[in-house]
């Protein structure tokens, strides 16, 4: 199987610039002393953010979602799927419309997964190929021990892994879930030079009282809309993936935990463990998600 050399690929000279900016990076900054609450970290209440998009979530929001997913890894007819950091569970939702025979869903978050289990019913209502019986969600995370999950066609965790507070364990513990020929699809933060700038925002944001968070993230939606409009000349309120424009805005200032990887060091990391890239599609922005389909050879 090739790597996509089309919209997805990176060229060489894309990974020398990347370098050279990991580089700066590490001259530059090192990630900033961040400060805590209580014994455990900080943490940003996914599930209540994935709550209110569900509230709004069109019918087709959810064909995007899944022309999205059909897109990273075509049909999934009598196939098996794990997503891994479901959140609302829309993918989960457009895995059984792709037709896969088995869904397995798990967050961290138990808010999440009671909007799972919501959304799933409401989308099946949209999509009669959706075979709801053959999905289930569960209370769990990556970085548990003795997940007790058998090995899937296809592994899916978009802008998950990042948040775990553990990024490169919760990378080992994925691999092990991809059958041998099987697809692993990941979306992970791209190292900036800036990251550590936007990972002491994402602290302060969480530390901040409920009220005074929107100072934060009003700012970044304006720019977002401004950017959106004025360089890239696309409609913000465009909803990709299926996503909402506002929501992942305040995900995106929220996100934390929050760490970051170049395009080098994910494709590196997985090409070590049996591992071959099929696809990669940078981010458009400087510290957005890269995405990644990789293919277990071994």
């Amino acid at each position: 199987m090739k790597a996509d050399t089309s919209r997805w690929a990176y060229t060489q000279g894309g990974m020398q610039r990347r370098c050279m900016i990991s580089r700066m990076s590490s001259r530059l900054t090192r990630d900033c002393s961040l400060p805590s609450k209580g014994p455990g970290m900080l943490r940003f209440p996914f599930g209540k953010n994935w709550q209110a998009f569900s509230a709004v979530i069109r019918p087709s929001d959810y064909y995007k979602a899944k022309a999205s997913l059909q897109g990273l890894v075509g049909e999934l007819d009598g196939k098996t799927f794990l997503d891994v950091g479901c959140g609302s569970g829309l993918f989960s939702a457009a895995a059984s419309g792709l037709g896969a025979r088995e869904v397995v869903g798990f967050d961290l978050d138990p808010v999440a997964i009671e909007t799972a289990r919501s959304l799933l019913e409401k989308v099946a209502r949209w999509d009669d190929e959706i075979e709801a019986d053959h999905v289930r969600f569960c209370v769990m995370s990556i970085l548990d021990d003795n997940l007790g999950l058998d090995q899937f066609d296809v592994v899916y965790s978009w802008g998950v892994l990042h948040h775990t507070g553990d990024m490169y364990q919760a990378f080992e513990r994925i691999a092990r879930f991809v059958r041998p020929g099987g697809l692993l699809v990941l979306a992970i933060y791209n190292r900036h030079w800036t990251s550590p700038v936007w990972k002491l925002i994402k602290a302060t944001y969480n530390w901040l009282p409920g009220l005074l968070r929107p100072l934060i993230v009003l700012p970044v939606f304006v720019s977002k809309l401004l950017v959106s409009l004025l360089v890239w000349r696309q409609n913000p309120f465009c909803r990709d993936r299926g996503m909402h424009c506002y929501y992942d805005v305040v995900d995106w200032v929220g996100g934390y935990p929050y760490e970051y990887a170049s395009l080098e060091e994910v494709i590196g990391f997985f090409g070590s463990r049996g591992f071959k890239t099929v696809k990669v599609r940078p981010t458009k922005g400087l510290t957005g998600c890269n995405e990644f389909v990789f293919a277990r050879v071994c």
